[in-house]
């Protein structure tokens, strides 16, 4: 009996030392260590949780680019709890929610992620026309398309960056492009109206990766953006660069980079990370 008890006690804790196998690097055929390094996290975790998956041959295919419906699966179901159209979730926002999608029927495989988190307020995302709101929902993403889906609202209230670190930060990536007008009266020498930023066409055009202009008005030492488009834009850019989630590398953001599965598992785990740093995470997310 006493060598019975002492077996068990052997194995219990041998267990107790072993690494829950959520932290396991996935044995996927064509994540390469050496290559993929920098995502084993990420997609580890996001595996684990259900919020990814690979493929029946055993890949998990990290370099194929991501297309904006399953961007939003992704989002949807990493952040469980951000459901703004929910009147008892944590982010009610009923007056920005979009009663139809012309591109998006209810028989499409991602409908009721999009329809669930896809809002009014991600306006270079979602693109009015005659015929309603278009989200293009099979477009691939490239960094600024990424930008353009991401809620990073939901990192604000945990993290506080004001105008002149924006500008700073912004005008600190070369190839981010910026026109600095006069502060005067006159709006600066470019037709806001008709240059497509700010997502009403009647065709509905496709913008998803585009990246326009940020407007800059300087006096003297001081700078401020002009237009709505340049100010939440640049906000959101220097957000996710002051906090890691999207970096500039050699003082270039590299907006027309396509976005990677190994890239998007690796943004979204740096904004869980985060918001679970900042003690808001159980607000969104119950992973």
């Amino acid at each position: 009996m006493k060598r019975i008890i002492l077996l068990l006690a052997l194995i219990l804790g041998l267990t107790a030392f072993q690494q829950p196998a959520a932290l396991a690097a996935p044995a996927f055929k064509d994540v390469d260590p050496k290559q993929y390094g920098w995502a084993m996290d990420a997609i580890s975790f996001m595996v684990d949780i259900g919020v990814v998956s690979g493929y029946p041959d055993g890949s998990f295919q990290p370099g194929r680019w991501v297309d904006k419906a399953e961007m939003t699966v992704m989002i949807y179901r990493l952040f469980d709890r951000y459901r703004p159209f929910d009147p008892n979730g944590n982010y009610y926002i009923p007056d920005f929610q979009i009663d139809h999608f012309a591109d998006v029927p209810k028989n499409h495989w991602a409908y009721k992620e999009i329809s669930s988190i896809v809002t009014m307020e991600l306006s270079n995302a979602v693109f009015l026309s005659q015929h309603g709101y278009n989200f293009y929902p099979d477009s691939k993403l490239n960094r600024i398309g990424t930008v353009y889906v991401l809620p990073v609202w939901l990192l604000e209230s945990s993290y506080d960056i004001d105008d002149p670190a924006v500008v700073q930060t912004i005008m600190s990536m070369r190839d981010i492009p910026i026109i600095i007008a006069p502060d005067t009266d006159l709006p600066p020498k470019v037709d806001l109206l008709s240059d497509g930023r700010f997502g009403f066409d009647d065709d509905g055009e496709n913008r998803t990766n585009t990246l326009f202009p940020f407007i800059v008005k300087k006096k003297g030492d001081l700078y401020r953006f002009y237009d709505t488009y340049s100010v939440n834009t640049a906000f959101n850019i220097a957000l996710l660069q002051q906090k890691g989630i999207m970096t500039a590398w050699n003082g270039e953001f590299e907006p027309n980079e396509m976005l990677t599965r190994a890239e998007a598992v690796t943004i979204l785990y740096r904004m869980y990370l985060d918001m679970k740093e900042l003690g808001n995470l159980h607000l969104h997310s119950s992973k």
